[in-house]
């Protein structure tokens, strides 16, 4: 995980104040930080995160060769493929990241099949004598935010905090996308993002399950093994369920070193028990971190100003993520964590998409979903992990899994009286204990304890916000108004810090209730049947990713 900012237009230099920004993404990269400028206004910076080795000259930035230079948030697992055979002399080609420009070379300058041509997850900014090109991964996994000033200078940022001060209105860099930004005079010419890449929208995969569960196994294992590069220590976010567990198992059959999985809960939570087994099935180490439910309330000021969003279903997630990577970073020497967010996405399983109506609406919700996760678990995880100086990977969101998993028949997703994600489970059987392969899913932080977060939270709520201050609600957030003590909570610390009026348009919301069947409903006025009822809001939270299989209600994902 690196950070990286750019400033384009500043012909005379950046200022104090706008340095201060660039550096307030430090923990992306605490090892190394560059602020330059490789041509006639525009400026580069980057915050390193060593997962090579701390010092290791090789993996600097800017990378600079062929009239071009580049700074890049990512990791690349086709770099040595790339670099094979090219001519070009660059400093620094010993980074990964250097295989933007070679493929950039290669491709005769295209810059949309040169990013088409990236295995990985990315978001650069890279420049020569005319002009600037950015490009971002195709799910948005690597976080870039841009916006104007009143002066109308370009700033670029990985995280919306590093520019938000001073730019008129900030917009997400889209995923899949890249742009090419003109220089006249040392100023940035309007530009607009184009698409390099979208996910397949066709079930054109004709497959056997017993193929399809074979071809699973093959990809994700291939998956994992790829995003095992690099020579620091390697760990797990371990919840005990299926997802985290599966990436464990299939990273510890490859890894020489044993790596660590870390858990969080309550001191009586149920996943922590989970989690142990699933370790001590592997033999690897297992570092358990208890919390309390102070601790949740104290930190979420911090959660959301680290995530950069009010929605509550990421914030009540990124609670128990927050403090988990907090004491990764302060107890081991852990810098790179596999986690199994998109899993979800990917196969359907979230428990409203198991009561949709039909196979063809879970096709369409899942890639509604993928389209969304850079603005849910995507933006959690990179955020809640980045700022403790750590990288997460993401095998389950790999470009050719992602291929595979999508184009499958949607049946397999969506198979009555049988537990969310049979085919997944079916592929894997034998490499995690029965019990923790079958077993209904629980999200990350979701079973913290027999104590609910979401009821923990709402206790607090009701405490610190008065019935008079809520009935206000209409008149001071007009836009996506709170529905309730809990949101009105999150919205008014996202205000202090942030401000809608500059960057509230680029927060999705509810997104578990705006699945096209779920609308479809709401527009035609039909009676609902209850399976399929949209849920009430408090109900949402608690719902949105809780199993088909499950009894019990949870309180966080």
């Amino acid at each position: 995980m690196c950070g990286i900012w750019g400033m384009l237009g500043a012909v005379g230099g950046v200022s104090p104040r706008e340095q201060g920004l660039f550096l307030r993404i430090v923990g992306r990269g605490p090892d190394l930080t560059v602020l330059t400028q490789p041509h006639p206004g525009v400026h580069l910076g980057f915050h390193r995160l060593a997962i090579v080795m701390p010092g290791d000259t090789p993996s600097e930035q800017p990378i600079v060769g062929a009239g071009l230079s580049v700074v890049c948030n990512g990791e690349l697992y086709n770099h040595a493929a790339i670099k094979a055979g090219s001519p070009l002399q660059l400093s620094n080609n010993g980074s990964d990241c250097a295989a933007i420009i070679h493929a950039f070379h290669k491709t005769g300058r295209n810059l949309s099949e040169a990013c088409a041509m990236l295995d990985g997850v990315f978001a650069f900014l890279m420049s020569d004598e005319e002009c600037v090109y950015v490009g971002r991964d195709p799910l948005g996994v690597r976080p870039l935010f841009y916006g104007y000033t009143q002066e109308g200078h370009l700033l670029f940022g990985s995280e919306a905090k590093s520019i938000v001060d001073v730019c008129v209105r900030v917009e997400y860099f889209p995923p899949g996308s890249c742009a090419t930004i003109r220089m006249i005079d040392g100023r940035p010419q309007p530009f607009k993002p184009q698409k390099y890449y979208t996910v397949p929208p066709h079930a054109d995969r004709f497959v056997t399950q017993e193929q399809a569960q074979t071809l699973i196994r093959d990809m994700l294992v291939s998956s994992v093994e790829k995003r095992l590069m690099g020579n620091r220590h390697f760990g797990f976010m371990l919840s005990g369920g299926l997802d985290s567990s599966l990436v464990a198992a299939i990273a510890t059959k490859a890894l020489k070193h044993k790596p660590v999985a870390f858990s969080v809960g309550f001191e009586d939570s149920p996943d922590l028990e989970n989690a142990r087994h699933v370790a001590q099935f592997l033999d690897i180490p297992h570092v358990v971190h208890v919390i309390t439910p102070q601790d949740c309330l104290d930190i979420i000021p911090e959660v959301i100003y680290a995530l950069e969003t009010y929605e509550p279903a990421i914030v009540r997630c990124g609670i128990a993520h927050y403090l988990l990577c907090r004491h990764i970073a302060q107890v081991s020497d852990v810098k790179v964590l596999l986690s199994g967010e998109g899993a979800d996405e990917l196969f359907g399983s979230y428990a409203y998409m198991q009561k949709a109506p039909s196979a063809f609406h879970v096709h369409q919700e899942i890639h509604r979903r993928l389209a969304l996760l850079h603005q849910y678990d995507v933006l959690r995880s990179d955020r809640a992990t980045s700022c403790h100086g750590l990288e997460i990977r993401v095998p389950f969101l790999d470009k050719k899994f992602i291929d595979l998993v999508v184009r499958l028949p949607p049946q397999y997703k969506l198979q009555p009286q049988r537990v969310e994600k049979h085919i997944l489970r079916a592929a894997f059987e034998d490499w995690l204990p029965r019990e923790v392969l079958w077993r209904s899913k629980e999200g990350f932080g979701e079973a913290l304890g027999k104590h609910d977060l979401g009821e923990i939270v709402n206790a607090h709520c009701n405490t610190i916000i008065s019935d008079k201050r809520f009935a206000a609600r209409h008149a001071l957030f007009p836009d996506r108004t709170p529905e309730t003590k809990e949101e009105f909570w999150y919205r008014e610390l996202f205000e202090k810090v942030y401000g809608s009026d500059r960057m509230g348009h680029i927060i999705h919301t509810k997104v578990y209730r705006t699945a096209a069947w779920q609308l479809e409903e709401k527009e035609n006025h039909t009676e609902t049947p209850s399976r399929l009822a949209p849920a009430r809001a408090d109900e949402v939270l608690r719902l949105r990713r809780r199993s088909t299989g499950s009894t019990t209600l949870a309180g966080v994902a």
